[in-house]
């Protein structure tokens, strides 16, 4: 397929691999609604000119990771185009945790803490979660490396973009988004913080999940 959407290694042959470019933003945005989007609401979502869009989404259209189609069209002038995501190589890991997930909501008699504590011990594992200082930023950091592309609002609150696996998550929520919470309070206990106050909210954004985190008091850091 060429370089990935931030010019570097392809991000659909890499499992979902997600960086903090422009162009990957944009492209977890038109992930995330499958109706598709026009080139003034990306913009606007973006917060960037029509024409910094146009060129980023003329790229990731040559690279393959999206598709346009013109939109109906509204009085006189060249029809807009409505820009989708391409369909994605299927991921093996994906596939793979679709089947545990099944597993677990099929054997477990409380499937949404079963996927908690898996994704607490997880979360304690992450390189960046040992790392020591801001707790809130481990969290962040630790959801940027695996792919969420996450972007912290001024209420506090994280909006999650991107999900590595989206198709897993609409089929199985109660187990695979809960793992997500897991694994943020897992690295939240790892640096002494109380996690009860963390949770996320499954698609609650119309371009991805909402993330809460209990305020982070002076000392807890």
């Amino acid at each position: 397929m060429g370089k990935g959407p931030d010019g570097g290694a392809p991000r659909r042959s890499g499992g979902g691999r997600v960086h903090s470019s422009t162009r990957e933003r944009i492209l977890s945005l038109v992930e995330m609604r499958s109706e598709g989007l026009s080139l003034p609401q990306v913009a606007e979502f973006m917060g960037l000119h029509e024409n910094t869009v146009r060129s980023h989404l003329d790229a990731l259209l040559a690279d393959g990771y999206v598709q346009r189609e013109s939109a109906p069209a509204a009085g006189r002038g060249r029809p807009a185009w409505i820009w989708r995501a391409a369909a994605p190589t299927p991921s093996p890991f994906a596939a793979l945790a679709n089947v545990l997930a099944d597993q677990v909501a099929l054997l477990s008699d409380n499937p949404a803490r079963a996927g908690i504590e898996a994704g607490q011990r997880w979360g304690a594992t992450l390189p960046e979660a040992a790392r020591e200082g801001d707790a809130h930023g481990a969290v962040i950091d630790s959801l940027a490396a695996l792919g969420f592309a996450p972007r912290l609002e001024a209420d506090h609150s994280v909006s999650l973009l991107s999900c590595p696996l989206l198709s897993a998550a609409r089929e199985n929520p109660q187990v695979i988004c809960n793992v997500h919470l897991g694994i943020v309070r897992g690295i939240l206990q790892s640096h002494g913080r109380d996690p009860a106050g963390s949770r996320i909210l499954p698609f609650a954004l119309e371009h991805g999940c909402r993330l809460e985190l209990s305020p982070q008091r002076e000392g807890q850091r």
